[in-house]
């Protein structure tokens, strides 16, 4: 028999490889090294990523002190000289990109710079990244500048309370506020910023009266010619034209989730809030407090008056404000902020009236032009109270020819009086006030939507300066840009000041980039 003596060296080789596979003694070192090389990568890129964030704010200071020193009025020196020269100073002169851009006018000057360097990376390069690109970009304005504003205006009842103005005196809110309104006016529409601000205006009470210009330009939800007269039911009618009745009313409907966002659809069909007196007493037998101010009613001017640069239009529309109705401080923003989004640009532009400066141009867009240069936007919201649930017909109480010539000649209350009633039962039942009118939308509804366009606004960089005037601090602090700066508050003595120091803030030397 022949021994195979292979065997034991076989069996002993398995052996040691069988006790390798099992031993774990130095396991830990492994993955201790794994692990610290790792550590030391991700530390390395903190290195990096530090250097490189210390280094975009080092060169976005320069170049924010450099388009400050260029823009402001008062620099004799060329302003594309100024730029380079800080830049070379502080060692950062080749990484200007292109030449800085300059635009002056008669009372203003806008400049601003790009730049970028490339930092090469200590420990990134580990994983293949070699350089970080640090970009910064400036731009800075002193005077006008391409400015729109939309000046957002309360008028409802409570602005006939009593008030002490600058000088002490006594006298009305709404009498203040038309002043402070008009020195504002005056302080911005003067010569040398022709063709660069725009203001809107917007007064609210209840409901806004968006005016013919945009109101026609619109899509309804309904066809008037389905309310045809009849003949043998015809009451003593108002707002006829040919055989159907015509509501005056200038107002429209938004939907909740219109509040969300600054845009307005132009592609929709709106539904046009009705006429209706439900503020009037019973001895009032004409309608003359309707839920939608009336475009001009005994000489006041509430329509919005868009894209003007026309002061003594804007003040004469000011001038002739009377306290109505209650109050709807969201409907009132949200109409501010629209005129300033650039979904409103094709409608205004086709809409009558419209200065032709602006038509066609404005609302601009919300980024910056091809020139560099940025169109600031700013909403000046102004109110002396807070929401109060809004009033409206039932649907069932608006759908016949009747009775929308009844709503629009007759208050409320004066055909409900127990006096006069029987005048118009036949077409209308003498019934409570709850069973005719609705709250079309509750406090608490309206409240939630003002912040909602309020959030959609600053998300868009437009600057909202907030007033409240002895009522409404809450929702006018939480509206604003900040509460610091944006946020003003007053009995009304100081109201005049606060607009002034807008106007400057408006105007002054500042970054607008």
């Amino acid at each position: 028999m022949t021994k195979n003596i292979q065997t034991p060296v076989i069996d002993q080789r398995d052996s040691v490889l069988r006790r390798f596979a099992k031993d774990e003694d130095g396991g830990i070192i492994v993955m201790t090294l794994l692990l610290l090389v790792t550590m030391l990568i991700m530390g390395g890129m903190a290195v990096d990523f530090m250097r490189f964030e210390a280094k975009r704010a080092e060169l976005q200071s320069v170049a924010d002190r450099a388009v400050l020193a260029a823009a402001e009025l008062d620099q004799s020196l060329d302003a594309k000289d100024v730029v380079v020269d800080m830049f070379e100073k502080t060692g950062y002169g080749d990484n200007i990109i292109g030449e800085p851009s300059v635009n002056s006018m008669a009372a203003s000057r806008s400049v601003s710079v790009q730049s970028r360097l490339n930092l090469d990376t200590f420990y990134l390069r580990l994983a293949g990244i070699d350089t970080l690109s640090v970009p910064a970009q400036s731009a800075a304005i002193e005077g006008a500048g391409n400015i729109e504003i939309s000046l957002v205006l309360d008028i409802s009842g409570s602005m006939g309370s009593s008030a002490t103005d600058a000088n002490g005196n006594s006298s009305d809110r709404i009498t203040i506020l038309q002043e402070a309104a008009n020195n504002f006016i005056d302080q911005l529409l003067i010569e040398d910023y022709e063709d660069q601000i725009s203001i809107n205006l917007i007064a609210y009470s209840q409901q806004v009266n968006i005016g013919d210009a945009i109101f026609d330009q619109l899509t309804l939800d309904e066809d008037p010619s389905m309310f045809e007269f009849e003949t043998d039911r015809l009451l003593p009618a108002a707002n006829r034209v040919g055989d159907w009745y015509t509501n005056p009313s200038r107002c429209i409907d938004f939907d909740s989730d219109e509040f969300l966002t600054t845009t307005f659809d132009t592609s929709r069909a709106y539904h046009q809030v009705e006429t209706f007196d439900h503020y009037s007493g019973s001895s009032t037998s004409t309608v003359r407090l309707p839920l939608c101010p009336a475009t001009v009613s005994g000489g006041m001017q509430t329509h919005i008056i868009p894209l003007s640069q026309d002061a003594d239009e804007l003040k004469a529309a000011i001038n002739s404000y009377e306290p109505t109705t209650f109050t709807a401080i969201h409907l009132g923003m949200k109409w501010g902020v629209s005129l300033l989004d650039p979904s409103m640009r094709t409608l205004l532009g086709n809409a009558s009236g419209i200065d032709p400066a602006f038509a066609g141009e404005r609302p601009s867009n919300y980024s910056a032009n091809d020139d560099g240069v940025s169109t600031v936007k700013y909403v000046i919201l102004m109110t002396d109270g807070q929401n109060v649930a809004g009033k409206r017909i039932l649907p069932s109480r608006y759908d016949e020819l009747d009775e929308r010539i009844i709503w629009g000649t007759y208050p409320h209350a004066y055909w409900y009086n127990w006096n006069r009633y029987q005048n118009i039962t036949p077409v209308i039942p003498r019934e409570s006030e709850n069973t005719v009118s609705y709250s079309g939308y509750s406090k608490a509804d309206a409240d939630r939507q003002l912040e909602e366009i309020c959030t959609a606004a600053k998300g868009e960089n437009i600057i909202v300066h907030a007033i409240a005037m002895g009522a409404g601090s809450s929702q006018m602090s939480s509206c604003a840009s900040s509460v610091a700066g944006h946020y003003h508050e007053t009995q009304g003595a100081e109201l005049e000041a606060i607009f002034e120091q807008i106007a400057e803030q408006i105007t002054e030397l500042r970054l607008s980039l």
